[in-house]
């Protein structure tokens, strides 16, 4: 602390041209310029700064040409330069509650009140999605504050206009346009020509060259540059960018990075992308924009494809090709592709499973490596395949199994108002029948390898029978929320696993059961390197030096990492086998 006796010299060498009115509050200490956080910052001090009101102000900060600073608290080492008016509003919002409005952008609409620490289980419980009981938000007002708060190692730099900000310690506000009611948690920036307005941020979140107003940003998400994004919740390690978004709910890890159109898009578990040109925002009907689309896990919006509401897309992994346009209609056939022929739009059930599992292995890898936001990672870490979309495979094989006998068809229940050929009909047979059958075994072979003194070679699950009552029965043509991963029960992954091995297999045999996941494990790994070398065949064919400038299907980690999986898994299979063959020769 400086000396009772020098405190006129230390405000000489670090308060100067200045005019204050009302109270202002100045913290003295030594200078030690604190946590710089930029090497372009100048000294601590406050110096040539036209009026500061009403403010209190912490040790080490530095506080350079401003007009107009009121009613503002400014934290230690916090840096406040080159603005032009920071004001606080005597009606200001509550710091970091919001309420929103998504869906229906007119006659009606689905209110959520959001605070700093929402969670996307909150957001989703409050729009009724959970099929169990969950925590309300609170919607009762938190006490104001009638101070804008900077906190500590905070930056505050060359805004023209600001009003009613709350600045938790390390986040940034830098060469915006206009701010007005902002909360940031630590780390959080906006940034270089972006504007905002009711605006919460999360740890580590960036508005860059944007405009977004009434906008939650949950952690890791990213606007920026050129998007606009109004009334809408990002969930974590979102990333939209040239394009606009309405009144939506966009989910973990989804990604729009082009030129796009999101209007009214309830998508909560997230994990898609959103191909340039995609309009997915016909939401007027020509008497009211009151319409929604509901996207499942993992949707994809292919280039310039046109969604007109509404739009229920309940298949997990479905990919909407490039051109393609759906009139309304629901669609629960998941992994399905979706292309328009001759002015007519098909389905290919699980064609993502049959002729592109390159994408789920990727998939898998990327939302395991790629997720950020640590705070969001207990609950965003959800298998691709499991038990609700296995569930949902088993149905939509059971109805492709019942239309026969054509070589179209049409309103087929899960396909919506698509056409489905007859080759397209067996071969998703086929795909959701390996797929599902994969899935079991896996579980059968941790199973064995776990309770490998419990087992023999004939029957281990006849003592369970009980289990084969566990498998829903799912109606693809009701309107329904997805099962939130989140909801799943650990413990009952076996129980479910087992209930499908009832149902797709006759013989409860280890050993035939086990031979026929190596042949299924194989099969799978074949198709995942084949997807891949198609790419790299057509590329080479088209495209000079492709095979200089690629990554080859035999050098690429997808494929390596599946590979790998499947060696290992016959490895497991073959120990197994020899175990239960030695019990075997002494009984």
């Amino acid at each position: 602390m400086v000396p009772q006796d020098d405190y006129s010299r230390w405000l000489e060498r670090n308060v100067s041209f200045n005019t204050f009115e009302g109270l202002v509050a100045i913290n003295v200490g030594c200078q030690l310029n604190g946590n710089l956080q930029d090497a372009t910052l100048p000294p601590a001090g406050i110096h040539f700064n036209t009026l500061i009101s009403n403010c209190i102000i912490e040790k080490n900060c530095r506080v350079y040409r401003n007009n107009v600073l009121k009613d503002t608290y400014i934290g230690a080492n916090a840096s406040i330069l080159g603005n032009g008016q920071l004001v606080h509003s005597p009606n200001a919002s509550n710091y970091g509650m919001l309420k929103l409005s998504v869906g229906p952008e007119s006659g009606g609409g689905r209110e959520v009140f959001v605070t700093l620490e929402s969670t996307m289980i909150d957001i989703c419980c409050q729009l009724k999605m959970n099929h169990k009981e969950g925590k309300e938000m609170p919607t009762s007002p938190i006490p104001l504050s009638p101070y804008n708060m900077i906190g500590n190692n905070c930056i505050f730099r060359d805004n023209p206009t600001a009003r009613d900000i709350f600045l938790l310690p390390t986040s940034k506000i830098e060469a915006t346009n206009n701010i007005e009611s902002v909360t940031l948690m630590p780390g959080a920036s906006i940034g270089y020509g972006a504007s905002a307005k009711n605006a919460s941020l999360q740890w580590n979140t960036f508005i860059h060259q944007s405009h977004v107003e009434n906008v939650l940003l949950m952690e890791q998400a990213k606007v920026g540059p050129n998007s606009i994004v109004q009334d809408s919740i990002l969930g974590p390690d979102v990333h939209v960018s040239a394009g606009e978004v309405h009144a939506s709910v966009l989910g973990p890890n989804t990604n729009a990075h082009h030129q796009s159109l999101l209007i009214s898009v309830l998508w909560p578990l997230g994990r898609g992308n959103v191909g340039y040109g995609a309009n997915v925002g016909s939401n007027h009907t020509g008497r009211l924009p009151d319409q929604e689309v509901v996207a499942a896990e993992g949707t994809f919006w292919g280039l310039s494809s046109v969604i007109k509401f509404p739009v229920n897309i309940a298949a997990p992994y479905s990919i909407v090709a490039a051109g393609t346009t759906l009139v309304p209609q629901h669609i629960s056939m998941p992994f399905s592709l979706l292309v328009e022929q001759h002015q007519e739009c098909y389905i290919l059930p699980a064609w993502v499973l049959q002729s592109s599992p390159y994408t789920i292995s990727r998939s898998e890898i990327k939302f395991s490596t790629r997720r950020k936001a640590k705070r969001h990672e207990w609950y965003t870490g959800w298998k691709i395949i499991r038990p609700s979309t296995i569930d949902l495979m088993m149905t939509s094989r059971q109805i492709l199994e019942a239309s026969n006998g054509s070589s179209e068809y049409r309103n087929i229940p899960g396909a919506g108002k698509a056409i489905l050929s007859e080759k397209s009909r067996r071969v998703g047979i086929a795909a959701y029948s390996a797929c599902i059958q994969r899935y079991a075994l896996l579980g059968l072979l941790q199973y064995c390898q776990e309770n490998l003194e419990n087992i023999t070679a004939n029957n281990i699950l006849e003592s369970n029978r009980e289990s084969e009552y566990l498998l829903p029965v799912i109606d693809l043509t009701e309107p329904r929320w997805p099962v939130l991963p989140w909801e799943e029960e650990p413990n009952y992954l076996w129980s479910h696993q087992k209930a499908v091995l009832f149902r797709e297999f006759p013989s409860r045999k280890v050993a035939e059961l086990l031979n026929k996941l190596l042949e299924l494990e194989k099969d799978y790994a074949q198709r995942v390197q084949r997807s891949k070398n198609r790419d790299d065949t057509r590329g080479a064919q088209i495209i000079p030096g492709y095979r200089d400038s690629h990554v080859h299907a035999d050098d690429d980690e997808v494929v390596k990492s599946v590979t790998e999986f499947s060696l290992s898994v016959e490895k497991n299979v073959q120990n197994v086998l020899l175990i239960l063959g030695r019990k075997h020769s002494r009984l």
